[in-house]
């Protein structure tokens, strides 16, 4: 059976200390795909002038993930109250972050996650990301 095709729109919320707010939006065209009894949203983020991102979510309320592969390496696990080890890469250099999530939200159609990623002790920013998506009808 072929995967669903969804659009998907994600909003993102990002607060670096002593800055101001900045908001970003994405639309794309992505799939569902379901593996070991888990939902993964798929979809490729094409920015102009940059490589395309790879991206994967794994859509869960209790145990959530953000994989990018591409022009930007990157793994942030969320869990609800917890603080989570994560990367961040660009080109060869990797480097761990530590994820707090301070909200994780999963609904069908809806994902939405708060989250603050530290670095060798500091914030680096607080990030609200939202993102839904519809399944395409033919």
């Amino acid at each position: 059976m072929e995967a669903p095709k969804v659009d998907v729109q994600l909003r993102s919320v990002i607060q670096h200390p002593d800055q101001p707010a900045e908001t970003h939006h994405l639309q794309a065209s992505g799939e569902i795909i379901e593996k070991k009894g888990q939902h993964y949203l798929l979809f490729e983020e094409k920015l102009e002038g940059m490589p395309t991102v790879h991206t994967t979510v794994k859509l869960h309320a209790e145990d959530a993930f953000i994989m990018r592969k591409g022009g930007v390496q990157m793994r942030l696990p969320f869990r609800p109250d917890d603080s989570r080890i994560g990367t961040y890469g660009n080109g060869p250099a990797v480097m761990d972050l530590l994820v707090v999530t301070k909200s994780l939200l999963y609904t069908q159609g809806r994902f939405a996650v708060a989250y603050e990623l530290h670095a060798e002790g500091n914030v680096l920013g607080s990030y609200e990301l939202t993102i839904t998506y519809s399944e395409v009808t033919q």
